[in-house]
């Protein structure tokens, strides 16, 4: 039994395991990079409900704040 080429590299490894995991890789990079873009942008309605539900508690932690 003889191997070559990507076979005698590998070991017994086979090149078809080799060929999933990069697509693995490819895939789990791209529901990584989705999620970072994603995590970092509100649409206008909840960033305006975000920014009123804040500025509500700092009214309640500090009632002496003027409002805005």
């Amino acid at each position: 039994m003889s191997d070559s080429g990507i076979g005698m590299l590998l070991g017994h490894l086979s090149a078809n395991l080799l060929w999933l995991w990069f697509v693995g890789a490819f895939v789990l990079g791209g529901a990584l990079v989705y999620g970072v873009m994603k995590a970092g942008h509100l649409r206008r309605g909840e960033r305006a409900r975000l920014d009123h539900a804040t500025e509500e508690r700092q009214r309640q932690e500090d009632p002496y704040k003027r409002p805005t």
